[in-house]
């Protein structure tokens, strides 16, 4: 695994050449560099995230949890965890190095429904903690250096990327740390009618939807149905409503030649500067700013990691 390793962290020297932190044209992916230790800093995650530091170490807080991942072992952030993050070893010679990825519900939600009775659920304690640590391997780090390869490829991209996100989710919801995901879904009887409530997202969400509407749907009560979904997806309802129209609309710009405005009434949204606000917020970057950056590059710096985009 030590040459996998170098190879990447190699990989990511020369991709974050400067200290500082670069997106993705790929959402949800992002590199991050620190050429020195740090203050704590406040950050969230909306949606299920995995840290993978390949130089360097650092900590993160929540009230009265505290887990510090470096090389050998990855931290994994439930949905919509809110936390502090602080570096605890970098140099200029040795820069804390790490890749942040954001792994969608529907994604996730997939992965464990195909994968289910193929798949052994142990004893894994509390169903409640944000946050859990897993040891890496080598075929989790294969995974991660075939993925940064392919995003900055614009081929590669669209049609390799996924397939490998896909192939690192399924490693981590194998984990004895991801237990406690597999566990949500896998006990639940009606995990089959959350997958139909996010197809049934997924055909409407350009219209406006509310919970009791797709609970009525899915045949459930929107309040059970409500706790059901976040249970399985780690997200609510609405918010899974968001990301779907956010990702469309992510779609359209780098492909369509469309304005912010005309993209913002088809995924959905009723104003313009809504949808312009949780763009950013979702993504790191304006609509316009997205747009121009990505067509001439997979990777591109950003000042500061937005609030809701992991702190890695």
């Amino acid at each position: 695994m030590e040459i996998a390793l170098a190879e990447l962290s190699s990989m990511l020297l020369r991709i974050a050449s400067r200290h500082g932190s670069l997106a993705s044209a790929m959402p949800g992916v992002w590199v991050f560099r620190r050429d020195r230790p740090g203050r704590a800093e406040r950050a969230r995650t909306s949606t299920l995230s995995v840290i993978i530091a390949l130089q360097g170490r650092k900590r993160i807080r929540m009230g009265d949890l505290e887990l510090i991942y470096d090389p050998q072992r990855y931290i994994v952030l439930r949905g919509d965890t809110e936390f502090e993050s602080q570096v605890l070893e970098a140099s200029a010679e040795r820069p804390y190095l790490a890749v942040s990825l954001q792994l969608p519900p529907e994604l996730v939600m997939n992965v464990l429904l195909d994968l289910g009775e193929d798949i052994e659920i142990r004893n894994s304690g509390s169903h409640d903690v944000p946050a859990f640590l897993s040891t890496v391997d080598e075929p989790l780090i294969d995974a991660l250096r075939r993925l940064m390869r392919a995003v900055s490829d614009p081929a590669e991209r669209r049609f390799l990327a996924p397939l490998v996100l896909r192939e690192i989710t399924f490693r981590l919801l194998r984990t004895d740390a991801a237990a406690v995901l597999r566990d949500a879904a896998c006990r639940l009887g009606d995990r089959g009618r959350i997958r139909d409530a996010m197809a049934f997202i997924d055909a409407h969400a350009t219209r406006r939807l509310s919970v009791q509407e797709i609970a009525r749907h899915i045949g459930m009560s929107p309040s059970h149905f409500a706790h059901r979904f976040r249970e399985v997806t780690s997200v609510s309802p609405m918010q899974y409503v968001k990301h779907v129209r956010l990702d469309r609309a992510r779609t359209l710009l780098v492909g369509d030649g469309l304005s912010a405005a005309e993209i913002a009434v088809r995924v959905g949204y009723e104003s313009p500067s809504h949808f312009t606000r949780d763009f950013k917020r979702q993504f790191g970057f304006t609509p316009g700013r997205y747009a121009r950056a990505f067509d001439r590059d997979g990777l591109v710096p950003v000042p500061l990691a937005p609030a809701d985009v992991t702190v890695a």
